[in-house]
């Protein structure tokens, strides 16, 4: 292996973090607002949604901020 290498991984690795929270930022969003304004069309599409990016980040070992809601 060689540094470059290295340096490529340990940024495609920062990338995929950053997606990843991205994804779980914006599904919360997304969810938030479904609530918000009681669409039910909206919120079952909208929790798979949030699963699913939950599920990513666990699968990539990603830590994600706890919601603006949560205490």
């Amino acid at each position: 292996m060689t540094a470059g290498y290295d340096e490529k991984s340990a940024i495609d690795q920062a990338e995929v973090v950053r997606v990843v929270r991205e994804r779980v930022i914006r599904a919360r969003a997304v969810l938030s607002e479904a609530s918000a304004a009681h669409d039910t069309n909206a919120l079952s599409p909208a929790l798979d949604e949030l699963e699913e990016a939950l599920h990513a980040a666990r699968e990539h070992g990603v830590t994600v901020p706890p919601s603006a809601g949560t205490a």
